[in-house]
């Protein structure tokens, strides 16, 4: 049974769930400010406000990731009503928890699209998760926005990325850590299908750089003793660890790794465990490495600037602003900007714009040019960020890599 969850203008209404799975919901409509509209009044069809189905996971052990993607979220919506909204009219939201489970993302992403009438689909965190609510999508021709990083071996219509790409975050990468480190790279992750995405395309990429994958291990979400996986690790002696264990486990991993004796100074490092969600946590065990991303909070542009400062100022937050919020701001304000520029609330049209559609953001710093979605594969064509993690937990942009373009096609986008 799914949460039952209600919507209202200018405050927020939360409900106590039915069931420990589906825990909280929540919904929410901004009322519109003066300013300059998104669409003008020629817009053909005002059909009402555009309305966002938020899904992610607020309870479970990739709750944290979820949390800071609807922050995000919330305030690119609170800046796009600012400005009298799309077609002049507030844009409203409705957040469901899934717990990062598969079967609740589809259920929820279904009655979002039945119930709710939703002009477009948001958020989730894990890779099947973000699959189950894809597919959904396509049945029925919503379009879906994702932030996290990382992508799929298949391809929905309707499901567009607007964090980094697997090869995005690998490319620039791979070749530096062999460099620098040496050449044998083990890979460990979370079992589920993205890190064995992942890892097939890391392997792909080592090899192309002169390197070898000597080991690979994978453990569910939750694990809580990596020992026995660490040892086998550590006795392959890698040069480099790829991570993609995720969520409050890429913590207790990365702890483990360096209580146990893997994770040294001398090993290179690389992967989930360090984005800046998990940062307050690792401190100096992730302090001084360098870290490949598709926006950092240090990005010295307007937008960053003002984002950043309205993140800190309504959470009172003093840690790193995590990636994936960054990357749910933008991507929303992309998604809105979409839907006013197809003057429709109809979900076709809009998925129509957002295929088509160049948008200014500061993940591209050639603004001139702006972002673009590649049709063969809906990847983002954007740049990368080259950060060195501080001592003090800044992250520091230390190099730019211009538009790292994903131009591998795949099955399902047209």
């Amino acid at each position: 049974m799914v949460p039952s969850y209600s919507r209202t203008r200018g405050r927020r209404l939360m409900r106590a769930s039915r069931t420990p799975a589906l825990a909280a919901a929540c919904a929410l409509a901004l009322t519109a400010c003066q300013g300059a509209a998104m669409s003008g009044d020629d817009a053909p069809d005002r059909g009402g406000p555009v309305r966002i189905g938020v899904i992610v996971p607020l309870t479970g052990p990739t709750s944290q990731v979820g949390t800071a993607l609807r922050n995000g979220l919330e305030l690119a919506v609170k800046e796009v009503n600012s400005h009298q909204g799309v077609h002049g009219r507030p844009v409203e939201y409705v957040v469901v928890d899934d717990a990062g489970d598969p079967a609740n993302s589809t259920q929820l992403a279904r009655r979002l699209v039945r119930q709710d009438k939703v002009t477009m689909l948001f958020g989730t965190i894990t890779g099947d998760t973000a699959e189950a609510v894809g597919r959904v999508a396509d049945e029925a021709h919503v379009p879906f926005g994702t932030a996290i990083l990382g992508d799929t071996e298949h391809c929905f219509a309707y499901q567009w990325g607007f964090g980094e790409s697997t090869r995005q975050m690998l490319t620039p990468t791979v070749p530096g850590l062999i460099k620098k480190y040496g050449t044998d790279v083990a890979l460990v992750g979370s079992d589920y299908n993205y890190p064995h995405f992942y890892a097939g395309v890391a392997k792909e990429l080592v090899k192309k750089a002169g390197g070898t994958v000597v080991a690979e291990e994978y453990s569910p979400l939750g694990q809580t003793d990596w020992q026995p996986v660490i040892g086998r690790l550590k006795s392959a002696k890698p040069d480099t660890v790829l991570s993609m264990v995720v969520g409050a486990d890429a913590v207790t991993f990365s702890k483990q790794a360096q209580q146990f004796g893997l994770l040294t100074p001398k090993l290179g490092f690389e992967g989930a465990p360090l984005d800046a969600d998990f940062q307050p946590a690792l401190g100096p065990l992730v302090a001084g490495r360098t870290h490949t991303v598709r926006w950092s909070d240090r990005l010295d542009d307007p937008e960053s600037r003002g984002f950043v400062k309205d993140y800190r100022a309504a959470h009172d937050w003093k840690a790193p602003v995590p990636e994936v919020a960054g990357n749910a701001y933008f991507g929303v304000k992309f998604f809105l900007a979409a839907a006013a520029k197809a003057g429709s609330n109809d979900p076709k049209a809009v998925n129509r714009a957002i295929g088509h559609h160049l948008f200014s953001s500061p993940t591209r710093r050639d603004t001139g040019k702006g972002t673009r979605f590649l049709a063969a594969n809906h990847v983002l064509q954007a740049d990368m960020q080259e950060v060195t993690i501080g001592g003090d937990g800044a992250y520091n942009v230390t190099r730019n890599h211009p538009v790292v373009a994903d131009t591998t096609p795949k099955k399902g986008c047209s």
